[in-house]
């Protein structure tokens, strides 16, 4: 199991001269810190405030490890005997305020808290384990009190609430910033050292305002709410400009001020009764402390949403670029090309500089009208692949097929595309589709001049030897003519077959007889079938072109009478001078599923002959019910003496 802890500054493998010298500045700071809290009364003050002393210790055992808890207990023992307590509740003080750090320390720990606040959760842990550790402090305090009274502080629930929120209060004001203090902490103040300077600037004056203001004649009362309010917008700017330490610094500084304004009567604080001031006091050091600690929070998920997009971009541009097909960008408002990646260039020889400064009608062939899906660079609209024939830098013309999909390009709307050159595929497509009829005409040809007419010369042989025979009153004679009657019928399932193999050879090949032929066919059936064809110019397909429209119909009638139960279907074939358009529309149950192996592989081969004379094929549902399937292709220009003519 992988271990996803961030590694807390300073808790690497330490040497004992180290430890030592980490043993003595924590004792060092926590005596001084408490030592200096308790006598404040004896110089002025009103209230004693030792309690940096515990956020001093929470910050030593999770920054250092919970193996100093030695060190905090004697702290903690020297400062109750400096300031003169009781046996007992020295005892209950170092019982509680080694345990309660310690309880802190476990809780982080085994929560994976990241001690630079760098993650969202953090926050909220780290106030959460400092609750829960300091409730240790106020059992250890109720049970000394309990064992020992002092009758000036009488138990109450008051008093159980003083004891937990001023412990709270210690660590919260001073434990975060020594924990997560290090020398990165001071990398954007030191980028940024202008603003820095006006921050310190700021936080001084503040810090200052809070000791001497307000001047005579003016209340208190009026100057110490704006002060408060400047406090928590500078806290603010800190955090977002120079970062947590810092702005956790300039909290702390101004928290001094205003608890030096209220020990000694000054200032912002000045003439403010003990609660009140008590109340005061605690209140504005929590809010600029919970502050920082929530934009902290609020800015590490932020950070880590962008992190995560970040990387997620990275992922994805990493699979663009190294996509073996071609991938691009485009603006579907302009055309031009917004991102390409390798294979793109690779396709159609250009460079990805050159790529970037053409639109996408640049990539179209002589004769193409659309170069991608939609004259607005829409996505196609029966999900199939848009086809179409792109030109590369050499001037080769390549046929395309095409998927879209609209995405959002850096705030704007933008469309993705693959595109892959399927020209090899296409004309192996071809050349087997071509080889098929061919060798469908010479079976059929095969048949019709060879099987066919020795069963025609057959045919005629027997009728005569059964003419004879009744003539001459053989008993063979009705067994010949019946033969004859059978080697008939065979001959007209072997024209029925050639038929098959070559629908145009019976009609001479025109396409609108051979398609009549099939209306005819489909409406022995019972089925409805009737075309309508539209001629306003010679068709001058070739034979092969006209053999894959008339496929497409005979592919499209079988798909409407076997799959839609259809009752009647149009068969509309149109010529033009410059393209021919087929139709065959049913009342059925709409298009098949394209993911049905047989209606796919019948869709599949329409399309593959429909591209196959440079057609579009589009298979929609019609409304009410039914499936309209579309083919047009360009006309073949007429020969040249035709022209003349």
């Amino acid at each position: 199991m992988s271990d996803d802890r961030a590694p807390i500054p300073g808790r690497g493998p330490a040497s004992g001269a180290r430890i030592a010298a980490r043993a003595l500045v924590a004792f060092a700071a926590i005596v001084t810190a408490g030592t200096i809290g308790f006598a404040l009364p004896h110089w002025g003050g009103r209230v004693p405030l030792p309690h940096l002393a515990i956020g001093i210790a929470v910050a030593t055992l999770v920054r250092w490890g919970r193996g100093l808890w030695p060190v905090v207990l004697a702290a903690i023992v020297t400062i109750d005997v400096v300031h003169g307590s009781t046996p007992v509740h020295t005892a209950a003080a170092a019982t509680g305020l080694t345990l309660a750090p310690l309880l802190v320390a476990w809780i982080l720990e085994r929560r994976r808290f990241d001690p630079g606040f760098r993650r969202y959760r953090d926050v909220p842990l780290f106030l959460a384990a400092a609750m829960i550790g300091m409730l240790v402090q106020v059992l250890t305090g109720e049970l000394s009190y309990a064992i020992q009274p002092d009758p000036q502080q009488p138990m109450g629930a008051l008093l159980l609430l003083r004891l937990w929120s001023n412990a709270f209060a210690g660590a919260l004001v001073i434990s975060p910033l020594l924990i997560a203090v290090q020398r990165s902490s001071f990398e954007q103040a030191l980028r940024r050292r202008a603003e820095f300077a006006l921050y310190a600037l700021a936080v001084l004056a503040l810090a200052g305002a809070a000791l001497t203001l307000p001047p005579p004649g003016v209340a208190s009362q009026i100057m110490r709410p704006p002060l408060f309010v400047l406090a928590l917008a500078i806290s603010v700017v800190g955090v977002i400009r120079f970062g947590f330490v810092v702005a956790a610094a300039g909290s702390l500084l101004m928290s001094f001020a205003v608890a030096g304004a209220f020990e000694f009567d000054r200032g912002a604080m000045h003439a403010v009764p003990m609660l009140p001031g008590l109340v005061t006091f605690w209140s504005f050091v929590g809010a600029v402390t919970g502050l920082v600690l929530i934009v902290t929070a609020l800015l590490a998920e932020r950070d880590a949403a962008a992190a995560e997009r970040l990387r997620a971009e990275r992922r994805y541009a990493e699979v663009f670029e190294a996509s073996p097909q071609p991938l691009w960008v485009y603006d579907p408002a302009t055309l031009g090309f917004l991102l390409v990646n390798q294979a793109t260039e690779r396709q159609y020889g250009y460079r990805r500089e050159a790529l970037l400064g053409m639109r996408v009608t640049d990539l179209a062939a002589p004769g193409e009208e659309r170069a991608v899906p939609g004259p607005d660079g829409a996505a196609h609209a029966d999900g199939e692949p848009f086809e179409t024939r792109h030109v590369s830098r050499d001037g080769r013309v390549l046929e395309v097929e095409m998927w879209t999909r609209p995405i959002d390009f850096g705030g704007h709307s933008a469309v993705l595309v693959f595109a892959a050159d399927v020209t090899e595929r296409k004309a192996l497509g071809r050349a087997l589709i071509d080889a098929i009829a061919g060798e469908q005409r010479r079976i059929g040809q095969e048949m019709h001049d060879g099987l066919g007419q020795e069963l025609t010369g057959l045919s005629l042989s027997m009728r005569a030897l059964a003419i004879r025979a009744g003539r001459d009153h053989l008993p063979l004679a009705g067994d010949l003519d019946q033969l004859a009657t059978l080697i008939s019928a065979c001959i007209q399932s072997a024209r029925r077959i050639v038929h098959g193999l070559s629908p145009l050879a019976g009609a001479d090949g025109n396409l609108v007889a051979a398609l009549t032929s099939l209306a005819e066919t489909g409406s022995a059936s019972g089925i409805q079938v009737r075309v309508n064809t539209r001629l306003e110019a010679p068709l001058t397909l070739p034979l092969e072109a006209r053999n894959h429209l008339f496929r497409i119909a005979q592919e499209a009638l079988q798909n409407a009478q076997k799959h839609a139960g259809a009752r009647h279907i149009d068969i509309e074939f149109a010529v033009r001078p410059d393209t021919v358009r087929l139709a065959i529309l049913d009342d059925g149950r709409g298009p098949p599923d394209p993911n049905a192996p047989a209606a796919g592989l019948g869709m599949r081969t329409m399309r593959y002959r429909a591209a196959s004379i440079r057609g579009r094929l589009s298979i929609r549902p019609r409304s009410p019910a039914g499936t309209a399937v579309l083919c047009e292709a360009p006309q073949t220009p007429p020969p040249a003496a035709a022209l003349s003519a």
